[in-house]
């Protein structure tokens, strides 16, 4: 949920305010990944972490991962607030290294709006996909280049939003294999109207 600027930048807007995200998991990520079977997951570049903390409600151990060390803390705290902290992990690291998970292996990697460069992208894939156990799950959501001419919403430069054929050949590169990768329409609340958000789905196993 960061674009590719400094972790200080990031820092102060997590600081600045009480939540910059919503609250409620990413609701393509509660469509895909409803089903699953209760393990550990990883989160990169979860932000304050309100995906981690959805499965974590429902019993996974999980790892919530980013390079603001501000939205890391806010996830631990509301991890103990809602009396989740014996699941949750915390990380303030860059998505891009591959060291950068803690708990690995684990069952499932989720990026949910990690919207930075094709290179730094692919990186972060590596990441999530070296961190899998064999025959685990890689789910991620983006802002779509397409969201650019005809939705709503996003980082406004081309190279932050990835295509289909730069995810694929990410997941190729790799040996992942793909099982979605697809446009999906993305509706909600802004300034009182109602907006359209163009997403771009990917889930792949090892």
């Amino acid at each position: 949920m960061t674009t590719r600027n400094s972790p200080e930048a990031w820092d102060q807007r997590y600081a600045e305010a009480e939540l910059v995200w919503s609250q409620e998991p990413n609701e393509f990520v509660v469509e895909y990944l409803s089903d699953l079977p209760v393990g550990k997951m990883l989160d990169l570049g979860g932000g304050e972490g309100r995906n981690a903390l959805w499965f974590a409600s429902r019993g996974w151990n999980v790892e919530n991962s980013d390079f603001s060390a501000v939205a890391v803390e806010k996830f631990l705290q509301r991890a103990e607030h809602e009396g989740l902290s014996d699941l949750c992990t915390g990380t303030a690291v860059d998505a891009t290294n591959p060291e950068s998970c803690v708990t690995k292996p684990v069952d499932l990697a989720v990026m949910a709006y990690l919207q930075i460069p094709a290179a730094d992208l692919a990186a972060a894939i590596a990441t999530a996909a070296q961190s899998l156990r064999a025959g685990g799950t890689l789910f991620g959501v983006w802002h779509a280049r397409e969201n650019l001419e005809h939705g709503f919403g996003g980082p406004p430069s081309p190279e932050l939003n990835p295509t289909q054929d730069e995810l694929r050949t990410a997941c190729d590169s790799l040996g992942l294999n793909v099982q979605t990768l697809t446009l999906r329409d993305r509706f909600f609340v802004s300034g009182g109207e109602e907006r359209k958000a163009i997403d771009v789905v990917l889930m792949a196993t090892t």
